[in-house]
């Protein structure tokens, strides 16, 4: 699969792409770049939250169950996946969506990919933990590993 990731003033040209995750606030608009586009896109809506305020939508777990499902129903090659700023919320669902269509790699090889894409990824820890719950896998581990050097 190939994967982009972006934030909101950053997006790229997204004609050729197959799919979009556009990840945002639940106040915030989608982009009127992913408005216009004719193919599927998956809309999630929460905060970029660690769970400390009462007043947030929080990132759960059905969130990632759209999410494989939305890839199981459009099996994309090329996929797109936004959040506002395209650091947080955006590389955490990047993650789970290659470790969903290439299970073969390891968590260190997903997050390298991840971090190929975005340099400056910090996926939101919160969503890790979610990640790490139902794939029975361990991202949290691995993107720590990887922000230390």
């Amino acid at each position: 699969m190939n994967l982009t990731i972006s934030g909101v003033h950053d997006l790229p040209d997204l004609s050729g792409v197959q799919a979009v995750i556009s990840i945002r606030d639940p106040e915030e608009e989608r982009p009127a770049e992913v408005d216009d586009l004719t193919v599927p896109v998956l809309d999630l809506i929460f905060h970029d939250t660690d769970g400390s305020d009462d007043l947030d939508t929080l990132p759960e777990r059905w969130h990632l169950e759209q999410v494989e499902g939305f890839l199981a129903r459009h099996l994309p090659e090329r996929l797109h996946v936004h959040c506002y700023a395209g650091v947080s919320r955006s590389t955490a669902i990047a993650t789970f969506a290659l470790a969903c269509f290439t299970p073969q790699l390891t968590e260190a090889q997903i997050v390298a990919a991840v971090r190929a894409q975005r340099p400056l990824a910090t996926p939101n820890e919160l969503l890790l933990r979610h990640i790490d719950a139902y794939a029975g896998r361990h991202f949290r581990r691995a993107w720590k590993q990887a922000l230390r050097f």
